[in-house]
C-alpha cells in the first residue's frame, strides 16, 4: 500500500505546473437521439427505491441499459468494420475503457491484458480477460494460448494470484451498480419524456456502394468476430478523439445529460463517506474529454441517501483533493505507450498481447503469431487463432473502402490497398473462404489494371514513384521511441517508469519500417502480368463455392432458384467504364479541391484518371472494350446473401473474365507496339476466348475489333517472315496465368466450336497462311463492323493483305528468273491467275476507299507481274508454248504503269512511287524496245522494227526523270546516255542503207550525230572512258563512211579533218584510261599486301569484263587508226588535196603505229599516234 501511495504521490503537480492539455472529441455515432434533461434531486431523496422510470424503454433510450454491466467482448473489430474508413487515419480503434486502463498504468498495480492487432496504420485493442479464456474456459479455440501462457508467464510468478486481478463481482459491487443506475434514472427530467415522442435509436446504415464499382461478398458475422457476435452490441456514442497528437477511435457508454442550466454535464455519485481515489479522479476526467465533456456533477450520498451536489469543470478534476495527478503524465503515457506499441506492432495479420503482471513495473508485447507458431501448427493452424479470420475480413474490408470510397470516388494510396490485400490472402485459406479469396483476387487485379483503362493507350497512374514514408510506419520523428528490443525478437518491454518521462526528454531513435511490400507496378506489361495472375488465383477459387443457399435442397428447389435473377449471368457482361463526361469531371475535380487531408502521415493518391474522347478516338473499336461510367452496373437493388454462393460464383465468374478481357487486351496493345507480334496474337486470341466465356452470342461488338486486331498481327509476321520463328516462341510460350485461365476456360466452355473464333490461327504453317489468316480475320472484321470509318480503314487493311499475297507470288517468279529455274506451266498459270486475282480484288478495295496511292501501287505490282512473265516467256517459249503465244504481257505491264501515273496525276502527289513508276515504266519499255532490236522476226520488214524500236526507245527516253533530283537520278542518266547511244547506232546502220544523195541521208545524219554526241556527253559527265571511247569510235566509223562515199577529195579531206577533232577527243578519253589503270594497280597492291581476299573476289569477274571491253576497243581503235592513215597518205599522193605536202609525215606516223616496242603499253602508244594526227595542220 505504501508503494502504491508513494508512486502516486512522484506523481502529482500544481495546478501552476499544468502545461494545457489539446483534446477535442468529434461524434462518429451516437445511438441515442438526444441528452435527457437533468432533474436536480432534493436533498434525502432515497436512492435506494426504484425510480417510476427505472429499466423502461423510454429511459433507456438515452443509453442508460448498459449501467449494469459492461460489454467484456472484442468490440475493436466491430468498430472497425461499422467504421472502416477510419482505419489507417486514427492511431487507436478500442473501447474507451481499454484507453483508461492504459494510462492509468503508472497509478495502478493491477494487470493488464489486451490483444494488439495491426491493420495498417492502426492499432485495435481489445482487453483479454486471462482468468476468463485461460483458467476457466476450456474452450480449444484458446489452447494454444493457455499453453503459452502457463509455460512462459505462470513460470515466473510464484502464485497465479500475483499475476492476475480477477474482476470483482460481489454482492457490494452490484449494489453499487444498482445504485448509480437508480440514480441516473431519477436525474431524467420529466420534461425530457413529454417533449418528445419516443424514437427508436439511431441505426448504423451501410456504406452506399460505389457506382464505379461492382458488388462484392460481405464476411459473414462469424466470420468478422473473434468471439459470438451475438455477444456485440452498439455503444452509445463512437467518438473520434485527438488526444494531443494522438487520433482515436472510441467507443463509450457514459451518459451525458443537457438542458437548462446545464447544457452538457455528466453525472457522477460518490459515497461521502469516502475520498475519491486517483484512479477514480482520472476515470471522471478522461470520460469528460473524450466524449467533450465540460462539466461533471457530483451528487453526495450516505447510504444511498442525497445529501448535496457539486459542480466541477472537467479541467479542474486533476486538482481535486486527495485525487490529485498529473496531466502532462497522462498525456506522456498515452504518446508513449503508443509510440512503444507502433514501433513494434508492426507485421499486419499477427496477434500481439500487451500484458503486466499485477504490482509489475514491466509491461510487455507477445508476438503470439511467431511466439505460438508450433503450437498452432499442432492445433492444425487455420481456426486455432481465433483473430486470423476476422483480422483478414477487416483487411479485406478496409482494402475495398479505400479502393471504393463512396464519399469522394478516390482510391487510396495503392501501395497501401495492395498490402491490406496481399496480407489478407496470406491469412485465409481459399478452399475455407473462397468468396473472399477470389474478392481479393479481382481486386488486386483490379488495382494493376482499373475497370475503365482503355487498352489501346492505357493512361495508367504512375504508381512506380512511392514516397519512402508509404512504407513507414508512418510514426513521427518526434513519436520516434528507445522502446523494443531486437527486431528479431517476438517480445518486447518497456518499463512503467519510462513510459512516464516526457516525451521531449527521450532519445531519438531510428525509424521502424514495415517490411517492404512489393512495388505496385514497375511497367505496363508487369502490371498487366499481375493482373492476369490475380485473375487465373480467382478463377482457380472457384471450383470452391459450396452452395448453402437454404432454398437450394432438392431439385425442383435449385431449378427454381436458378430461374431467379441473378446478379450477373453469362449473358450480360458487367461493362468496363473509362470515359467520363465533362460534367461528371468537373464534380470529381470540385471534390477533390475541397476535400482536405484527413491526415498528415497518411498519403492518399489524389489523381484521377481520365481518358480524353477527342474525336479522334471517339469511333476507334477499341472503344468497344469499355463504356461510360454512366452505364457503369446494373441496378443491384438485393445482392444475394452470403450464403447465396452459386449467384456470387456466377457474378465473380463474370467479373474475373472482363478483368481478363481487358488485361489480355492492354498486354497484347502494349506487346503490338514493341513489334512481338507473336506473344499479341496470342494475346488477341485469349481475350477473344474470355469474351465467348461470359457473351452467349455469336455476334459481339467486341469481336470485330478483336478480328482486326488479329488480322494486323497476322499480316506483319507475315511481312517479318524472317522472324516467324521467334513469334513462333513467343506465341508458344505461356506463363502459369495463361495456364491457369485457359484451364479454367476449357472447362466451362467450348470456344473451339465458334467459326469466329477459329478464324484466328493457332500455328504459324507459312507466309502464305498467315496472309490468308490475316485476309479471313479483316474480311469478318468488316461484315461485322458499322462504322464507315473503320470499314474504310478495314478495307484498306484488305488490300493491303492481298498486295502482300500477291509479292510473294511475283517474287517466286523473279526468283525463278534470277536463278534460272524453268517453272512448270500449271505453276506459272496458276500464279499468275492467283496475282491477277488478288490485285484486281486489292484494286477494288483501294478505289471504294478512294486511296489513291495503295491504288497506284497495286497498278504498278500489276505492271511488275507482266513484265516478270514477259521476260520469263521470253526465256522459256519453248516449253511454254501455247499458253504464252497469245499474251502480249509487255503491253499489259506498260498498260498497267501508266494507269498507276494517271491515278497519282503528277509527282507532287507522292514523289516517291511517282518516280518508282516512272522507273520500271522506263525499264519496261526499254527491255520491249531491246527485245524488238534483238528479235525483229516478229516484224514484217526491217524497216518496221526499226520503226517500232526507235519509238520505243524514244518513248523509254521520255520517262527517264533527268530534270528532278530523285534517288535514281544516275540510273537515269546512265539509261538515257544507252538510250541516245542505241539510237545513234539505230541511225548509223540506217546510213549504211542509204545513198549519199538520197533526202533522208541528210537528216538521219544528223539524228545520228546528235544521238552521239549526247550520249557522249553524259558518259563524260558520269566519268565513264570506256563508253566515251566506244562512242568516239563509232564516230569515227560515221566519218569513215562518208569518207568511202564522198567521191571528190575536198569532202573526203573535210570528213578527214573530222575525224581529227574526234581524235583530239580521244587524248583525253585514254589520258583518263592510263589514270585509271595506274589506280587499278595502286589499289590491287593495296589489296594484296591487306590480304583483301573478299574485295578482290567480289570485284574480280567486273574487273574481267572491264578489261576484256577495253582491249577490244583499244584494238579497235588502233585498226581505225590504220586505215585512216592509208586513206590520209592515198589522199596526199593525189597532189590535189590539201594533204599534198604531208606525205612523209603521214607515213612516218604510220610507221610508228606499225613499229610498236615490246615494252610500251597501249594507252602510251596509241596516245602518241592519236597526238600526232590531231596536231597535223591543214
Amino acid at each position: 500500500m505504501d508503494k502504491k501511495n508513494n508512486k502516486i504521490n512522484s506523481l502529482q503537480i500544481s495546478k501552476t505546473e499544468f502545461d494545457t492539455i489539446k483534446s477535442k472529441a468529434v461524434v462518429k455515432y451516437s445511438s441515442v437521439l438526444r441528452p435527457p434533461n437533468f432533474a436536480h434531486l432534493q436533498c434525502n431523496t432515497d436512492l435506494n427505491l426504484p425510480p417510476s422510470n427505472w429499466l423502461s424503454s423510454a429511459a433507456e433510450s438515452y443509453g442508460l441499459k448498459y449501467m449494469l454491466s459492461h460489454s467484456d467482448g472484442f468490440s475493436s473489430f466491430q468498430m472497425a468494420h461499422m467504421f472502416p474508413d477510419c482505419i489507417g487515419e486514427v492511431d487507436v480503434v478500442s473501447d474507451a475503457e481499454n484507453i483508461k486502463r492504459l494510462l492509468k498504468i503508472p497509478y495502478s498495480n493491477k494487470s493488464v491484458s489486451m490483444m494488439v492487432h495491426r491493420i495498417e496504420n492502426t492499432l485495435l485493442l481489445d482487453e483479454f480477460d486471462v482468468h476468463k479464456h485461460l483458467m476457466v474456459q476450456t474452450v480449444d479455440d484458446w489452447e494454444w494460448l493457455r499453453k503459452f501462457f502457463y509455460g512462459h508467464i505462470l513460470e515466473s510468478f510464484d502464485r497465479k494470484e500475483k499475476c492476475i486481478t480477477h474482476k470483482v463481482n460481489t454482492f457490494d459491487v452490484i449494489q453499487q451498480r444498482s445504485l448509480i443506475s437508480k440514480f441516473l434514472h431519477y436525474s431524467i427530467a420529466e420534461s425530457s419524456n413529454s417533449n418528445n415522442d419516443y424514437q427508436s435509436p439511431n441505426k448504423m446504415l451501410p456504406s452506399p456502394p460505389s457506382l464505379s464499382a461492382p458488388p462484392l461478398p460481405e464476411p459473414t458475422p462469424e466470420e468478422e468476430f473473434p468471439d459470438d457476435p451475438k455477444t456485440h452490441r452498439l455503444f452509445n456514442q463512437n467518438v473520434l478523439w485527438n488526444f494531443e497528437d494522438l487520433r482515436m477511435l472510441l467507443g463509450t457508454d457514459l451518459p451525458i445529460f443537457g438542458g437548462g442550466t446545464y447544457p452538457c454535464i455528466s453525472l457522477r455519485l460518490r459515497d461521502m463517506s469516502k475520498p475519491i481515489s486517483v484512479l477514480t479522479g482520472i476515470d471522471y476526467w478522461l470520460d469528460n474529454l473524450m466524449c467533450n465533456v465540460p462539466e461533471v456533477v457530483m451528487c453526495y450520498h450516505l447510504n444511498g441517501i442525497v445529501q448535496k451536489y457539486e459542480l466541477v469543470k472537467t479541467e479542474d478534476l486533476p486538482y481535486l483533493n486527495d485525487s490529485t495527478f498529473s496531466p502532462k503524465v497522462i498525456r506522456d503515457v498515452a504518446q508513449n505507450i503508443l509510440s512503444f506499441l507502433k514501433s513494434n506492432a508492426t507485421k499486419a495479420g499477427h496477434t500481439y498481447w500487451l500484458f503486466k503482471g499485477k504490482n509489475d513495473d514491466v509491461v510487455k508485447l507477445y508476438d503470439l503469431t511467431s511466439l505460438c507458431s508450433e503450437s498452432l501448427v499442432e492445433g492444425r493452424c487455420e481456426g486455432q487463432n481465433p483473430f486470423t479470420v476476422p483480422v483478414a475480413m477487416l483487411l479485406y474490408r478496409v482494402a475495398r473502402n479505400l479502393k471504393h470510397n463512396p464519399d469522394v470516388g478516390i482510391p487510396s494510396s495503392p501501395i497501401t490497398i495492395q498490402m491490406l490485400l496481399n496480407n489478407c490472402l496470406k491469412l485465409l485459406n481459399k478452399t475455407k473462404y473462397p468468396q473472399i479469396v477470389t474478392s481479393v483476387n479481382y481486386m488486386l487485379s483490379d488495382l494493376y489494371i482499373p475497370v475503365n483503362t482503355n487498352p489501346t493507350s492505357p493512361k495508367l497512374e504512375d504508381l512506380t514513384n512511392i514516397g519512402e514514408d508509404s512504407l513507414t510506419s508512418h510514426i513521427d520523428s518526434d513519436d520516434d521511441s528507445s522502446f523494443g528490443s531486437d527486431d528479431e525478437s517476438p517480445t518486447f518491454s518497456v518499463g512503467v517508469h519510462d513510459l512516464c518521462l516526457s516525451h521531449k526528454k527521450k532519445n531519438k531513435s531510428k525509424k521502424h519500417k514495415f517490411a517492404r511490400t512489393e512495388p505496385v507496378v514497375k511497367t505496363l506489361e508487369e502490371r498487366c502480368q499481375k493482373a492476369l495472375y490475380h485473375v487465373g488465383c480467382g478463377l482457380n477459387c472457384l471450383q470452391y463455392f459450396k452452395n448453402l443457399n437454404p432454398h437450394c435442397t432438392d431439385e425442383n428447389n435449385m431449378k427454381q432458384f436458378e430461374d431467379e435473377p441473378k446478379m450477373a449471368t453469362s449473358s450480360d457482361a458487367i461493362p468496363m467504364p473509362y470515359i467520363v463526361s465533362e460534367t461528371d469531371q468537373q464534380m470529381k475535380d470540385e471534390k477533390i479541391v475541397n476535400k482536405s487531408v484527413k491526415n498528415k502521415n497518411r498519403k492518399r493518391n489524389k489523381t484521377n484518371i481520365i481518358i480524353e474522347n477527342d474525336n479522334e478516338t471517339k469511333n476507334v473499336p477499341s472503344t468497344l472494350l469499355c463504356k461510360s461510367i454512366a452505364e457503369t452496373m446494373p441496378t443491384w437493388h438485393n445482392p444475394p446473401d452470403a450464403k447465396d454462393s452459386d449467384s456470387w460464383k456466377q457474378h465473380l465468374r463474370v467479373l474475373l473474365y472482363e478483368k481478363a478481357c481487358l488485361s489480355y487486351a492492354a498486354l497484347a496493345e502494349h506487346e503490338f507496339t514493341c513489334k512481338k507480334y507473336g506473344v499479341a496474337l496470342k494475346h488477341f486470341r485469349s481475350v477473344f476466348e474470355c469474351r465467348l466465356c461470359i457473351i452467349n452470342t455469336n455476334i459481339n461488338d467486341l469481336f470485330g475489333f478483336l478480328l482486326g486486331r488479329c488480322g494486323d498481327c497476322c499480316l506483319l509476321i507475315a511481312q517479318n517472315w524472317d522472324k516467324a520463328q521467334q513469334y513462333t516462341d513467343e506465341f508458344k510460350t505461356d506463363a502459369n496465368y495463361d495456364i491457369e485461365i485457359r484451364e479454367a476456360l476449357q472447362n466451362e466452355c467450348d470456344n473451339c466450336t465458334q467459326a469466329d473464333f477459329n478464324l484466328i490461327p493457332r500455328s504459324f504453317e507459312s507466309k502464305e497462311y498467315m496472309l490468308n489468316a490475316a485476309a479471313n480475320c479483316y474480311g469478318r472484321s468488316l461484315e461485322l463492323e458499322t462504322n464507315e470509318k473503320n470499314k474504310n480503314n478495314l478495307n484498306r487493311r484488305i488490300g493491303n493483305v492481298y498486295n502482300e499475297i500477291t509479292s510473294g507470288y511475283i517474287d517466286e517468279i523473279a526468283t525463278a528468273l534470277r536463278d534460272k529455274i524453268e517453272l512448270t506451266p500449271s505453276r506459272l498459270q496458276w500464279l499468275l491467275k492467283q496475282s491477277k486475282h488478288y490485285l484486281s480484288k486489292g484494286i477494288d478495295k483501294f478505289e471504294s476507299t478512294e486511296d489513291l496511292i495503295n491504288l497506284a501501287l497495286l497498278y504498278s505490282n500489276m505492271g511488275r507481274l507482266y513484265r516478270h512473265v514477259s521476260y520469263y516467256s521470253s526465256q522459256y517459249m519453248i516449253s511454254l508454248g501455247e499458253f504464252l503465244k497469245d499474251e502480249d504481257f509487255t503491253n499489259k505491264a506498260v498498260d498497267s504503269y501508266m494507269k498507276g501515273l494517271a491515278v497519282l496525276g503528277n509527282r507532287r502527289f507522292n514523289p516517291q512511287l511517282w518516280d518508282m513508276v516512272c522507273w520500271d515504266l522506263s525499264t519496261t519499255i526499254y527491255n520491249m524496245a531491246i527485245q524488238s532490236q534483238d528479235d525483229p522476226s516478229v516484224f514484217s520488214d526491217r524497216i518496221e522494227a526499226e520503226k517500232e524500236v526507235i519509238s520505243l526507245l524514244l518513248k523509254a527516253l521520255k520517262y527517264c526523270d533527268l530534270e528532278n533530283d530523285s534517288s535514281r537520278k544516275l540510273l537515269y542518266e546512265f539509261r538515257a546516255a544507252y538510250i541516245h547511244d542505241r539510237l545513234a547506232s539505230l541511225y548509223h546502220h540506217r546510213l549504211r542503207c542509204l545513198e549519199v544523195d538520197v533526202p533522208k541521208f541528210k537528216s538521219t545524219l544528223h539524228q545520228c550525230t546528235s544521238h552521239y554526241n549526247r550520249a557522249y556527253e553524259m558518259f563524260f559527265k558520269m566519268d565513264r572512258p570506256l563508253e566515251c571511247l566506244e562512242i568516239l569510235i563509232k564516230n569515227i566509223a560515221l566519218d569513215e563512211l562518208q569518207i568511202d562515199s564522198s567521191t571528190n577529195s575536198q569532202s573526203k579531206v573535210k570528213f578527214i579533218m573530222s575525224i581529227t577533232q574526234t581524235l583530239g577527243k580521244c587524248i583525253s578519253i585514254l589520258k583518263m584510261l592510263e589514270e585509271n589503270s595506274i589506280d587499278e594497280c595502286k589499289e590491287k597492291y593495296s589489296d594484296d599486301h591487306n590480304d583483301s581476299l573478299e574485295k578482290t573476289d567480289r570485284s574480280s569477274e567486273d574487273d574481267q569484263d572491264s578489261e576484256k571491253k577495253k582491249k577490244k576497243l583499244l584494238k579497235l581503235l588502233e585498226e581505225r587508226l590504220q586505215h585512216i592513215l592509208k586513206s590520209m597518205i592515198k589522199l596526199a599522193m593525189t597532189k590535189t588535196s590539201k594533204l599534198a605536202n604531208k606525205t612523209n609525215e603521214l607515213k612516218i606516223i604510220y610507221g610508228e603505229l606499225l613499229r610498236k616496242s615490246a615494252d610500251a603499253d597501249d594507252f602510251s602508244h596509241l596516245l602518241r599516234v592519236v597526238t600526232q594526227i590531231s596536231e597535223l595542220s591543214f
